[in-house]
């Protein structure tokens, strides 16, 4: 009978170290994340046709030697590259460098602006122990318009004069430049905000002035700690991804939103109030003076170590830029890390590469007309407290579908009517599954603790039965 009791404590002793062994482990997909194998690629000749070199350097930062070092190297789909997989005859000693090369046919030049891709992968053995690392470098094909300026493609402020070419909300409405003047905002004037200084467009009246937003690439050359973006949305969801662009050939990425120039709160997708000035131009005329239109400044991270070369903008055209610049690096202050573009690391065949390309543009709703006493418009998207438990996210959500229909009112700023946002879920093993491990292991020592608390049961009734 005590042999029986061991054997159990036993049992559940190891399941219960067993499973917090598995929950504490380090998360799924995590190696390779830091390796001390640092890889680089060098630019690439894309003047085609030609045949090019990819030439990818490699440097053991680690304190001991790497072994059985393999690199695979792609480049932009259906383009022809020889040898793909390249293995170091030695091993890779501790502080040393190494360089691989494959051969790649570069076809004729495009007529436009393409973004190229070139990856390189290794894995090995030895060294930190990471096993894998991953490098990459993008480049740019054919011309790539040299500012923002270039890009202008809107004309979202007017002179009471020049009213009829404004149409900065796909509704004929733009925002009035006598008015933006009394704040300072006249042709070519440095605007303070963001903690950096932009520089006001200088277009003429009824002239383009400000970007919409579809995935457009331009230089920008310089360095900080940020990037700030100067301008507001339109409709509803002015909101997406940029990249940035570094000249050694990396890039990093970047969220960043505007709220709606007429309504939404003005610290929406995170971005902070510029300037507000009372009604807006119509096709009419000056109008709406009752109601406040606004710029916002909003910022992403990037490398402060690194050089920028160019920026693409985020595929959406809610969002209107009017204007960029970088955020001086401040002494002291802790910034989030820029995000590089999603990868995976092949153990040992080389990945798909295809040419970056952005998501399509999210289609604008219908602008209201400017009629001020036709235009309800809801004036900021109503949020559901967070919940747990399925009939308290029912009632939330009933709840919030109430009050989305209460707050509508009168702006003509506005587009489209904002939507109750629902309560977000909470997964019962979204703890387990960020740690890389699952519910099993807790489950099947539930069982086991079961069976061997019956077996005991079942022993002891024996037992008493044998003493009777």
């Amino acid at each position: 009978m005590k042999k029986l009791r061991a054997l159990i404590a036993m049992l559940a002793t190891a399941l219960v170290f067993g499973g917090a062994i598995t929950i504490l482990g380090s998360p799924a997909g995590a190696e390779g994340s830091n390796s001390a194998l640092v890889m680089s690629i060098a630019e690439v000749n894309l003047q085609g046709p030609v045949i090019s070199d990819v030439t990818v350097t490699l440097k053991n930062t680690s304190n001991a030697a790497m072994t059985d070092v393999s690199v695979v190297i792609t480049g932009p789909i259906n383009w022809t590259l020889y040898p793909e997989t390249q293995s170091l005859s030695a091993p890779l000693a501790a502080g040393a460098s190494a360089t691989v090369t494959a051969e790649i046919h570069v076809p004729n030049n495009p007529s436009g602006s393409v973004t190229r891709n070139f990856t390189a992968a290794a894995t090995y053995a030895g060294g930190d122990g990471v096993k894998t690392s991953f490098a990459q470098r993008n480049q740019f094909t054919g011309p790539v318009p040299a500012s923002l300026a270039e890009l202008f493609d809107n004309v979202g402020t007017t002179t009471v004069g020049t009213t009829a070419q404004g149409d900065y909300d796909g509704g004929k409405n733009s925002f009035s430049r006598e008015k933006l003047a009394l704040k300072g905002y006249t042709p070519g004037a440095k605007i303070t905000a963001a903690g950096t200084e932009f520089t006001w467009p200088s277009a003429e009246p009824g002239k383009p002035d400000n970007v919409t937003g579809s995935g457009q690439t331009f230089k920008f050359e310089g360095q900080g700690s940020k990037i700030a973006f100067l301008g507001s949305g339109v409709h509803n969801g002015a909101v997406g991804e940029a990249t940035v662009h570094y000249t050694d050939g990396s890039s990093s990425k970047g969220t960043f939103g505007f709220p709606n120039w007429g309504f939404q709160e003005v610290t929406a997708h995170g971005a902070s109030l510029a300037v507000e000035v009372m009604g807006r131009n119509t096709p009419a005329g000056f109008a709406n003076e009752e109601f406040p239109y606004r710029m916002f400044t909003n910022t992403i991270a990037i490398d402060a170590s690194k050089t920028v070369s160019m920026v693409t903008l985020p595929n959406n055209a809610n969002l209107h830029v009017f204007a960029i610049a970088f955020v001086p690096a401040v002494e002291g202050e802790t910034l989030p890390a820029p995000t590089a573009p999603a990868t995976t690391v092949p153990a040992t065949s080389a990945p798909a590469t295809t040419d970056p390309s952005v998501a399509p543009s999210t289609e604008p709703t219908t602008e209201p007309t400017t009629d001020p006493a036709t235009e309800p418009v809801t004036t900021k998207d109503p949020v559901a407290p967070p919940t747990t438990g399925t009939a308290s996210t029912s009632a939330a959500m009933s709840a919030t579908a109430t009050t989305g229909a209460a707050v509508a009112t009168t702006h003509p700023g506005g587009s489209g009517s904002a939507s109750p946002t629902a309560p977000e879920a909470s997964g019962g093993d979204d703890d387990l599954a960020m740690t890389g491990s699952s519910a099993a292991p807790l489950i099947g020592m539930g069982g086991l603790l079961l069976v061997g608390g019956l077996v005991l049961m079942v022993s002891r009734r024996r037992q008493r039965s044998n003493h009777s």
